[in-house]
C-alpha cells in the first residue's frame, strides 16, 4: 500500500505545472491555437474596415522605400502619381512625414503591394545580397 501511495504522489508531481508560482497564461499547443484564432480575428478586422484598422498606426518608412525600389519607381513622377509634389514621398521614406491612409492605399495600388505590407515591421536587410529582375541580377 505504501508503494501505491508513493507512486500516486510521484504521478501527481509529474503532472503539476513546471511554471514558477505566479506564472499565468496558456502553454504549448493551447497557446499556438489561441495565437491562430487571434490572427484570424485580426485579419477579419482588417478586411472589415481597413481605414479604421490602421487608424493611429504609421506605415514603416523602410517598407515604402523597399516597395518603390522593387518596382523601380523613382523621382517626382511617383509624387505626382500619388497626388503630391516633390519631396512628399522622400519625406515619407525618411520618416519626416506620415502619409494618410488614402495615400498609403494609393501607394499600394501604384506598387502592387497590399496595404498591410506598409504597416509591417522592417524586413531583413538586403545588404550584401543580390536582387534579380527582368534586366538581370545586381548586387545590393
Amino acid at each position: 500500500m505504501t508503494d501505491d501511495l508513493e507512486k500516486a504522489r510521484q504521478k501527481r508531481k509529474r503532472r503539476q505545472a513546471t511554471k514558477p508560482a505566479g506564472a499565468f497564461g496558456l502553454g504549448g499547443a493551447k497557446k499556438r491555437r489561441a495565437d491562430e484564432v487571434m490572427a484570424k480575428v485580426d485579419a477579419a478586422a482588417e478586411r472589415r474596415d481597413q481605414a479604421d484598422y490602421y487608424a493611429g498606426r504609421a506605415p514603416t518608412p523602410d517598407r515604402i522605400t523597399s516597395a518603390l525600389n522593387i518596382r523601380g519607381l523613382y523621382g517626382p513622377e511617383v509624387d505626382e502619381a500619388l497626388g503630391g509634389v516633390e519631396p512628399m514621398v522622400d519625406e515619407w521614406e525618411s520618416g519626416e512625414r506620415v502619409p494618410t491612409f488614402a495615400q498609403v492605399k494609393a501607394l499600394a495600388v501604384l506598387t502592387g503591394f497590399p496595404v498591410r505590407f506598409f504597416y509591417q515591421p522592417p524586413g531583413p536587410s538586403l545588404a550584401g545580397g543580390i536582387m534579380c529582375g527582368p534586366g538581370g541580377c545586381t548586387p545590393v
